[in-house]
């Protein structure tokens, strides 16, 4: 499949932003910490991130392949894996325990999930994230005590 478009990639960048927000809407509706900016932000940079993960390096194999290498190394999916941990450290700083009971688990888990949605977008795969946001949004929403 060929790199998409300039306009391809900022379309998927404004769905994540959108998605993100969804998502984001909701923790903010019920007053958390991690609202909608946090949300779509986190969306849009984990998107812009895939990205780069997957079209990013397509310049080293054509510069390989001028120059006859007969091997280039090149592990996209390390960005990938990268923003899987990375999200971690954001999400544990919505964790609070007070007098034994923690607060901010959904929160943290939410932003975790969103940064799904954002690379299942940077990759192209636009009806996964789309459920992949309204799955969240709906379990957030219904199962909320």
């Amino acid at each position: 499949m060929p790199n998409p478009t300039a306009i391809e990639c900022i379309a998927r960048l404004a769905l994540s932003a959108l998605f993100g927000g969804i998502v984001g809407l909701e923790r903010e509706l019920r007053l958390k910490g991690a609202g909608l900016r946090t949300h779509l932000i986190v969306s849009f940079a984990s998107c812009m991130m895939m990205l780069v993960s997957k079209y990013g390096f397509y310049d080293m194999l054509e510069f390989a392949a001028a120059h006859s290498y007969d091997t280039m190394k090149l592990d996209p999916s390390r960005i990938a894996a990268g923003l899987v941990t990375a999200i971690g450290f954001l999400g544990a700083g919505t964790i609070f325990s007070r007098n034994r009971v923690v607060t901010g688990l959904t929160t943290a888990a939410g932003l975790w999930a969103t940064v799904g949605i954002g690379m299942t977008l940077g990759a192209g795969m636009y009806l996964i994230s789309l459920f992949g946001t309204g799955f969240i949004v709906v379990v957030q929403a219904i199962l909320h005590r």
